[in-house]
């Protein structure tokens, strides 16, 4: 199947089945997250209207079907342009066929086309998804830590 897909620019086309595959892998195991329709629109269409918006998604060349998405930024750093991936994630159904590591090849592609040397994403060490990130290159930031403070 992993040759049977490409990857195409994100577009508001896609928004609602963005929101729907969202939901469906962020609500399942091991997430569990309580999530609204409403809820994920307003996160998906806020981060679209950022200047710097930039997103991929995964489709099957046959059918034209979304098997996954990325979407996030593109951020300037004094060593260089960064992408920041704030959501990436391939369809509950699609999961475990070697998709995921060849999206990120793709996209790694893109970037290097768009001269954009670096991904930054955060997840959580305890998640399947650290493990996956960790097997496609992607290592921890040596001395960084993210900090929350809630303002409530």
């Amino acid at each position: 199947m992993t040759n049977n897909v490409n990857i195409v620019p994100w577009t508001s086309t896609f928004l609602e089945k963005t929101v729907a595959m969202y939901i469906d892998v962020f609500s399942a195991e091991p997430w569990n997250d309580l999530l609204t329709e409403p809820q994920i629109t307003g996160y998906v269409t806020a981060l679209m209207e950022m200047n710097t918006f930039l997103g991929y998604g995964l489709l099957n060349k046959e059918t034209n079907e979304l098997l996954g998405y990325a979407i996030g930024f593109v951020k300037p750093w004094y060593q260089g342009t960064e992408y920041v991936i704030d959501t990436f994630l391939i369809a509950s159904d699609h999961q475990s066929q070697g998709l995921g590591s060849s999206f990120i090849r793709l996209i790694e592609e893109e970037l290097r086309q768009k001269g954009i040397p670096t991904i930054l994403l955060d997840t959580e060490t305890a998640m399947p998804a650290f493990q996956f990130y960790a097997k496609n290159g992607f290592k921890p930031l040596p001395d960084n830590v993210t900090l929350y403070r809630s303002i409530d």
